[in-house]
């Protein structure tokens, strides 16, 4: 039976501690890559990234333990052409890395896979070198597949640039969810999983703009769909309904059922949690899905008192659907409703419509 440990955060040192013992791992000699969410340069309080802390505390347990080396680095969204740890460095994360930060959109590789959308994926190389993966994801909701968890926070072995083809391959929150378990699969070395939930984030706009919680606790586990079945029942959603968790399950890479789960420690259900609206239709499959989600299919909306004209959204735009004059100008016939413009927006000013304006939108084309 696969375990999972629910720990309320105390004294985050102790607790970092007991989740890497949890974990059953002998990271002595090992190179461990420790791979955090960096979405963005977002500051810890907004909790869109890997709290710093956690990091920092990481870094020093697997040193306690004798990691060989220890690489702390994730892909941001969206092109990067330039240096991430100065990019990423209001996250705290680089600095809270005592020096095991680093770069890693240069010089990708790839790595085969039995997906139906592709042959290969193009990852960072650093996935080939590292001896097991430490994912480090933040617990959160997320406009196109409900949670963002484990499975999730492994697309960021993709280097930003890339994320938006693969985006164009798998259109639907189905479909994507079964990229992603696809990309899970693929990586060549163990995934164990620390989960972010000191704060966490709900509502319509996870993963960047959702309203943020403070929930307290880390979640530990080596199985990452055990994780992501666990992190589900805590936001108040049947597992059976986010697309990485149900396909993982159904491939038999772990459960999605809370009953064929050992949680140790404090797990209860996260008081007013809000899930995105869209959890319905994407948690079909098969046919119904192709019926349900292109009438549920939502476009994202633009507040022009908070753009900045930044062109971050038209220039990572994986349908190439936004076209700047002066503001932003979605063409409705190219957008995938990928949602990537409202998770690279950096001031909130994309957002994605709740379902009675995505109603309208249907019925007016607006």
């Amino acid at each position: 039976m696969e375990r999972v440990l629910v720990r309320k955060a105390t004294d985050l040192g102790a607790d970092v501690a007991e989740a890497l013992d949890f974990l059953e791992y002998d990271f002595a000699g090992k190179r461990v890559w420790v791979k955090p969410n960096l979405l963005g340069p977002h500051p810890p309080e907004h909790s869109v990234t890997t709290d710093p802390e956690l990091i920092r505390h990481v870094v020093r347990g697997l040193r306690a333990r004798g990691a060989g080396e220890i690489w702390v680095a994730d892909n941001p969204g969206g092109a990067l052409q330039r240096n991430v740890s100065t990019y990423v460095a209001p996250t705290g994360i680089p600095e809270a890395s005592e020096g095991c930060f680093r770069g890693i959109w240069e010089t990708p590789v790839t790595i085969p896979t039995e997906s139906r959308f592709l042959r290969e994926f193009i990852v960072s190389r650093i996935v080939t070198e590292a001896d097991v993966l430490l994912n480090v994801p933040v617990l959160k909701t997320h406009a196109l597949t409900i949670l963002t968890g484990a499975i999730k926070n492994l697309f960021g072995i993709v280097p930003g640039g890339q994320k938006s083809h693969l985006h164009t391959l798998a259109k639907s929150g189905n479909d994507f969810g079964e990229l992603l378990v696809d990309l899970y699969q693929a990586v060549p070395v163990p995934v164990l999983t620390i989960m972010d939930a000191l704060r966490g984030m709900d509502g319509q706009n996870g993963p960047s703009g959702g309203r943020v919680l403070s929930i307290g606790k880390i979640l530990t586990s080596a199985n990452p769909v055990a994780l992501d079945t666990v992190m589900a029942a805590m936001a108040g959603a049947d597992p059976t309904l986010i697309p990485t968790t149900r396909i993982a399950a159904e491939r038999g890479l772990g459960p999605c059922c809370i009953k064929e789960i050992e949680v140790s420690g404090e797990f209860e259900p996260i008081k007013g949690f809000r899930l995105p609206s869209a959890r319905i239709a994407s948690g079909m499959a098969g046919l119904a899905a192709a019926i349900a989600y292109p009438l549920i299919q939502r476009r994202p909306l633009l507040d022009r008192k908070l753009c900045i004209k930044c062109r971050r959204c038209a220039d990572n735009c994986p349908a190439q659907a936004i076209a700047m004059s002066p503001f932003p100008v979605i063409d409705r016939r190219k957008c995938i409703s990928c949602y990537c413009c409202a998770e690279l927006c950096p001031v909130k000013a994309m957002s994605v419509p709740g379902p009675l304006r995505g109603l309208v939108q249907r019925i007016t084309g607006r």
